[in-house]
């Protein structure tokens, strides 16, 4: 995928760099083969976007980031609108106070254990849900057996 793809809040890691007149300039600050990128936010039309390199911000055009061929970090939390269904824990919520206290009200929370379905509805132990897209991106998760593998790596 491209670095202008990769939603928000994961950590991804530089696959390739096409070569064009700003490859110098992404070299020069540190974007590079095997280097792990944060991707902090959107502008709120999504361009330009806010990246997190070793411990500089910085930011990329859309057409700037579409030179950089990524992959998500094993271990990076995505949004639930990101993943195939099954099992995950939720390690933290995008939002507001009132975001967050409405996913409460229905088992999301932090630390949860939910299970997505085939259909994008999520089942918390307190029942099945339609949660709605704009909230599923909100939640970001691990997989249930990337959690074991990393328990087990300790």
């Amino acid at each position: 995928m491209k670095l202008s793809e990769a939603p928000t809040g994961v950590q991804v890691e530089v696959l390739h760099i096409e070569e064009s007149d700003i490859t110098p300039r992404l070299r020069g600050i540190g974007i590079l083969p095997g280097i792990k990128i944060e991707v902090l936010k959107n502008a709120p039309m999504g361009d330009p976007r806010m990246y997190r390199v070793f411990s500089k911000v910085i930011t990329l055009r859309n057409s700037e980031a579409n030179l950089i061929e990524v992959q998500v970090s094993e271990d990076s939390p995505l949004p639930l609108t990101f993943v195939r269904p099954g099992d995950y824990k939720v390690e933290y919520i995008e939002g507001g106070k009132i975001a967050r206290m409405n996913l409460a009200s229905i088992g999301i929370v932090e630390g949860a254990v939910i299970r997505l379905l085939g259909d994008r509805r999520v089942q918390t132990d307190k029942g099945i849900y339609d949660v709605g897209f704009g909230k599923l991106s909100k939640v970001h998760v691990l997989p249930m057996k990337a959690l074991f593998k990393a328990d087990n790596a300790k």
